[in-house]
C-alpha cells in the first residue's frame, strides 16, 4: 500500500510529534535508573506493561476486531522484538550508566539505513545517510569519552540498539499495512505477557507497598515512555521513512544524558558540545530531505 504525500506542514508537525517522544524516551533512561535502584529489573517491567497494555486495551480494543490472521502474526513478532529490546534495556541499565546507554543505544540510527537496504533491497536517500552517519558519529563521541569503558551493560545496550533498528523496519513495513492503533495494542499486549511471565518465574513479588515516587516513576514510563510514546511513533511511521523516523528519535540519547546529569546520576563531560553538534549535522541532514520534498516518502515503496 503506498502511503500518502505529506504537506510541509503535516511533515513538520510529524516530525515535532516524534522530538516530543525523543525527548520523553530520553528522560525514560534515569527515571527507569531510578527504578532499579529500589525494584528488581523484570518487575519495573512487569509493572510497566501491565499498566499500559490494560490502558491500551481499554482505550483501543474494538480496533483489534479488524485485523485479519497476517496482520495478529506480524503485530505478535513485532511484540517479541519489544518485549527482547526492554529486557536489554534494564539488564544493561543495571550494569552501565543511563547516559551512557542512551548513546549506545542511540547508535541504531546508522543501522537502520542498511536493514532498510537488505529488507526492500534499495538503498535510502543520500541525505538519510549522511544524516545517520553524523547522527551515529556524535553519539559516539558523547558515550566514549576519556575514563569510559565498555563492559557487558554496554554490550546489552549495543544488543538493544539491533533490537531498536529491527523494530524500526519491522513497524514500518506492518503500519502500513494494518491498523496502526490495533498494532500498538498487539505489541505492548503481548510484551506484557512476556515480561510479566518472567517476571513470576525468575523473581519474587516486591509487593504493592511502594513509595509515592516509586510509583511516580512507574506511572511515568507506563503512560508516557511506553502508551503515549508507542502511539506516536506507530502513527508517525505509517507516513514517515524509517531512516528519518530513527534520526529524529535518536535526539534521546542527548536528551537522556543531559536530564541523567540534571537528576545525578551521570557527570558532564567536555566532548558532549562537539558530539552534540554532529548529532545536530545528522538531524539538520535529515530534515533537509523532508523540507526539500513534500512527500518524504515519495521516493519509497512506489
Amino acid at each position: 500500500m503506498a502511503p500518502p504525500r505529506l504537506s510541509r506542514l503535516q511533515t513538520l508537525a510529524a516530525d515535532g510529534a516524534m522530538l516530543v517522544m525523543a525527548l520523553i524516551w530520553g528522560a525514560g533512561y534515569p527515571v527507569t535508573d531510578y527504578l532499579l535502584q529500589h525494584l528488581s529489573p523484570l518487575w519495573v517491567l512487569a509493572f510497566r506493561f501491565t499498566l499500559s497494555a490494560a490502558i491500551l486495551t481499554a482505550l483501543f480494543h474494538k480496533r483489534l476486531r479488524s485485523i485479519d490472521r497476517t496482520d495478529l502474526t506480524g503485530a505478535v513478532f513485532v511484540g517479541f522484538l519489544v518485549s527482547g529490546l526492554f529486557l536489554c534495556h534494564v539488564w544493561g541499565l543495571k550494569l552501565s550508566t543511563p547516559g551512557k546507554q542512551a548513546f549506545i543505544a542511540g547508535t541504531n540510527v546508522v543501522m537502520v539505513p542498511f536493514l532498510f537496504a537488505l529488507f526492500y533491497r534499495r538503498l535510502p536517500s543520500f541525505w538519510a545517510i549522511g544524516g545517520a552517519l553524523a547522527t551515529t558519529a556524535g553519539l559516539l563521541v558523547m558515550a566514549f569519552s576519556p575514563g569510559m569503558r565498555f563492559n557487558a551493560g554496554d554490550a546489552l545496550s549495543a544488543l538493544m540498539a539491533l533490537a531498536i533498528a529491527v523494530h524500526f523496519i519491522a513497524l514500518g513495513f506492518f503500519t502500513r499495512r494494518m491498523d496502526s492503533l490495533a498494532l500498538t495494542v498487539i505489541q505492548i499486549d503481548v510484551a506484557c505477557v512476556i515480561l510479566v511471565t518472567a517476571a513470576l518465574l525468575f523473581e519474587p513479588f516486591p509487593g504493592l507497598t511502594l513509595s509515592p515516587p516509586l510509583w511516580g516513576g512507574i506511572l511515568f514510563v507506563s503512560l508516557g515512555a511506553t502508551v503515549l510514546a508507542f502511539l506516536v511513533q506507530t502513527v508517525a511511521q505509517r507516513y514517515t521513512p524509517e531512516t528519518h523516523a530513527a534520526i529524529l528519535l535518536s535526539l534521546e540519547s542527548p536528551f537522556g544524558f543531559l536530564l541523567a546529569i540534571a537528576m545525578g546520576r551521570d557527570q558532564w563531560n567536555a566532548q558532549f558540545a562537539l558530539g552534540g553538534l554532529l548529532v545536530l549535522v545528522g538531524v539538520l541532514l535529515a530534515e533537509w530531505e523532508s523540507l526539500a520534498t513534500a512527500g518524504p516518502l515519495a521516493k519509497k515503496l512506489e
